[in-house]
């Protein structure tokens, strides 16, 4: 019995043992199945290859499309980790940059020219002359000046102008020279001067130097503007000249001792003075400073030339005449009592001589806009770099490594820095209007941006920093929809355009010396479609 129970645990201990030497025979088969399926799929994963980063020849024969492609590689790898590291980096890079010049600033420098026709006289009169008149004449003027304007309306000028003042002198009645000598030695004889008929001319010829101070105001809704100017200008003599057109006069002698009127007689009677020596000579002026005015109407000719056509007036403010004041007289071998004629605006009887001017003139306003400014600008061209590191753990994982490539179809890089090298357009200050070079560059880039029918088109409009804040933000968003409406009428898919406006909170980048009308801008962005990305 003892030895029949002692047989019998050595055949269960031996039963337990044969049972755990087959598990772990079962065991290593499964230990040895997993590690080499496992072999056997990190050498089929291995194998696989991804597209490069740099352009083969198999990436130059791809379909011509923006597409993202996502390759994961399952790797079974014992103690191993790998990440991903965004490295940011950049290159220098070149764009040439036009600014176009606002034409509609009427600001800056100008040269003004005018030709006139008026009535002008010396500005004097006759004190008890009997009857004796003077009058005016036509007048011409050549006047041309510069002129800046500081502000849209208001400016100052300086120029040159030749004029002439001109006027008429009309003698008329009796004139008596008392106990005078007759050429008998008669003494104490009244001698009478009767004028028939005395016209006479005097002109002056004047430079003068207008100091202006100048207003322009041009209509929105209406092709015409005004024109006005106020200011003083010294003005000097180039020349005069006085001439007796006709003159007669009848000459007579009473003598009171014999009660007796002599007339007929040599020394007596009816002269004509036409062709007396003393019947022209010059007149003498002192220089003079006159107020002057213009106005008239602008009418726009060019984008920098505008007609004026208007009136203006001249006046002296100071006495002209400088001669030495005479009685009344024509002195020669008969009658050497009497003064030597110079002009009637040399007689004690002449007033103080103010010689104006009023008329109509016409003439052109050019504007000098400066050209386009070409700049090259410097910049850097930001980009990320990724790589990929691996790690060793003490663990046993499974590691799935995702990694990212973009394949950029090559035109629609190209169309973008087409757009990109003139993507800022400029506008003038609270305007969206879009000029004649606007809509030329724009019709130039339909075509661009209609050969990348996968790219999205960002329209970003901005405001400089004047004004308020809502205000800037409308006027920022209309600038914007102004532009994509202009692309959408020409051809562009509506559906492509995204219109954006930022107000003033992003200044130009490139306004390093931060210029406000820099500012004033809509930029024009060729980025890839999203649905494109998630392919």
């Amino acid at each position: 019995m003892k030895n029949h129970s002692i047989f019998c645990r050595i055949r269960f201990c031996g039963f337990m043992v044969a049972l755990l030497y087959a598990q772990s025979i079962i065991a290593q088969s499964d230990t040895t199945e997993i590690i080499t399926k496992a072999r056997q799929l990190e050498r089929a994963t291995t194998s696989e290859k991804s597209f490069p980063l740099d352009e083969t020849e198999e990436m130059k024969r791809l379909p011509d499309s923006l597409v993202q492609v996502e390759i994961t590689t399952i790797h079974y790898f014992v103690d191993t980790l790998t990440r991903i590291i965004s490295t940011p980096d950049s290159v220098a890079m070149q764009r040439e940059e036009i600014i176009y010049t606002d034409s509609s600033d009427t600001r800056g420098h100008y040269v003004q020219a005018y030709a006139g026709l008026g009535y002008g006289s010396l500005g004097y009169r006759f004190n008890n002359l009997q009857g004796s008149t003077t009058g005016g004449f036509v007048s011409g003027l050549l006047q041309a000046q510069y002129a800046y304007f500081f502000h849209p309306n208001w400016g100052v000028g300086a120029g040159l102008w030749f004029t002439n003042y001109t006027s008429t002198a009309h003698l008329r009645g009796d004139y008596t020279w008392s106990r005078q000598t007759d050429t008998d030695l008669e003494q104490n004889y009244d001698h009478t001067a009767h004028i028939n008929r005395w016209n006479e001319r005097q002109t002056i010829y004047n430079l003068g130097i207008p100091l202006s101070i100048q207003y322009r105001k041009m209509f929105d809704e209406k092709p015409v503007g005004i024109f006005a100017s106020v200011g003083l200008a010294p003005s000097f003599s180039l020349g005069t000249s006085y001439r007796v057109l006709d003159g007669e006069i009848n000459h007579s002698g009473y003598y009171p001792a014999w009660d007796l009127t002599l007339s007929e007689l040599h020394e007596f009677g009816t002269k004509d003075y036409r062709n007396d020596p003393h019947s022209k000579g010059v007149i003498a002026v002192r220089p003079q400073i006159a107020i002057f005015a213009d106005l008239g109407a602008l009418l726009p000719m060019t984008k920098q030339i505008d007609l004026f056509l208007g009136g203006y007036f001249h006046c002296a403010l100071n006495d002209a005449n400088n001669s030495t004041k005479t009685p009344l007289g024509w002195r020669d071998e008969t009658f050497t009592f009497m003064d030597e004629y110079k002009s009637s605006y040399a007689l004690n009887e002449t007033s103080a001589s103010h010689p104006w001017e009023v008329g109509v003139k016409v003439g052109v306003h050019w504007h000098y806009i400066a050209p386009d400014k070409h700049n090259i600008i410097d910049y850097f061209d930001y980009f990320t770099r990724r790589d990929t590191t691996v790690e060793t753990l003490s663990r046993l994982d499974t590691i799935y490594t995702t990694r990212i490539d973009t394949l950029t179809r090559r035109h629609i890089v190209e169309a973008a820095k087409k757009v990109e090298k003139f993507n800022k357009i400029y506008f003038a200050l609270s305007s969206y209007e879009l000029t004649h070079e606007v809509q030329q560059y724009l019709s130039s880039i339909v075509s661009i941006l209609n050969d990348v029918p996968d790219a999205k088109i960002s329209i970003d409009g901005h405001a400089s920093a004047e004004g308020q804040v809502e205000f800037n933000e409308i006027l920022a968003y209309n600038r914007a929809q102004a532009v994509a409406q202009y692309l959408i009428q020409h051809g562009l898919d509506e559906e492509r355009v995204i219109v954006l406006g930022h107000g003033s909170l992003i200044p130009n980048d490139e306004n390093v010396n931060h210029e406000l009308p820099l500012d004033r801008r809509v930029e024009v962005k060729v980025v890839m479609n999203q649905s494109q990305i998630q392919k």
